[in-house]
């Protein structure tokens, strides 16, 4: 699956910086996320849904 986060970050019009802040996460781990190096947990990916007003299914595309 390819990761969707960076454009709905864009969407949000928030930085990556206050979307980190408020996941709770450093930025280096939603980088890793957006690059695809790693995957949130289920909660972390329905509370990143949460932030960015979206669904989970919407933060990743299958190849």
């Amino acid at each position: 699956m390819k990761s969707n986060i960076n454009v709905w970050i864009a969407k949000s019009e928030m930085s990556k910086k206050e979307v980190a802040e408020k996941m709770e996460v450093s930025q280096t781990v939603l980088s890793r996320w957006i690059n695809n190096k790693s995957k949130p947990s289920l909660e972390k990916a329905f509370k990143l849904a949460e932030i960015l007003d979206c669904k989970v299914d919407d933060l990743y595309t299958k190849k």
